[in-house]
């Protein structure tokens, strides 16, 4: 059997416990022994420094840093095309 080494580093995940796509990385994060703290999104925002300092360091869009399909971002995506409308 192939033993697993412990992976140290000091790695956030921030989740959203309903989400199906968080569980799912929590889950390969444990398997693979990645040790992590978990905070919890809704109650716990990132804050825009936060953010900035990610987005910098990513290298990748700044759309990629949102959950562009979920229902809070189309509703207010919808009331903005609406209210752009007028």
């Amino acid at each position: 059997m192939k033993e697993r080494m412990m992976i140290q580093m000091n790695m956030t995940v921030l989740c959203y416990k309903k989400c199906s796509t968080c569980q799912k990385a929590l889950k390969w994060l444990d398997a693979n022994g990645i040790k992590y703290e978990e905070r919890p999104i809704k109650e716990e925002h990132p804050s825009q420094e936060e953010l900035r300092e990610w987005y910098k360091k990513s290298g990748l869009p700044l759309k990629k840093f949102f959950n562009t399909s979920g229902n809070i971002y189309t509703a207010r995506r919808q009331r903005l095309k609406m209210q752009n409308f007028r």
